[in-house]
């Protein structure tokens, strides 16, 4: 089984902000796996949310409670876009991107739980 890198000097955190929360995702771009690099789509996807919600489309009174899963998830940027709408999110991808998604998952829920109290029951559900 191939060492966990989370804290080698080739790991680099993205800071993204989406819905008023800034969000940080740590990644490992020199990886083998694919999943643990956060990919461009993932951004433009939760900013895609994020805008349609101003508009109505997407807005948190419709998605509350919904539920989401992310399959290949990666490092869960498009899952946190659908978790901050009010999503009940199921994140999964292969065993070797596990422990930097769960990484992603715990660091920015507690941040946003810090901010907002009231997020509260939208991440209870983002499991791993």
């Amino acid at each position: 089984m191939e060492a966990v890198r989370l804290n080698s000097p080739s790991t680099s955190v993205i800071t993204f902000e989406v819905l008023g929360h800034q969000l940080h995702f740590s990644q490992d771009p020199n990886s083998k796996h694919l999943g643990t690099t956060v990919w461009d789509t993932s951004m433009v996807f939760a900013k895609f949310l994020e805008k349609n919600c101003r508009k109505g489309r997407f807005c948190p009174s419709k998605l509350k409670g919904k539920r989401v899963i992310e399959l290949g998830a990666g490092c869960g940027v498009a899952g946190f876009g659908m978790a901050l709408l009010g999503c009940d999110v199921v994140s999964t991808d292969q065993i070797e991107v596990v422990p930097l998604l769960r990484r992603n998952v715990e660091c920015n829920t507690s941040k946003i739980l810090q901010m907002n109290s009231c997020s509260g029951a939208l991440f209870s559900a983002l499991l791993i």
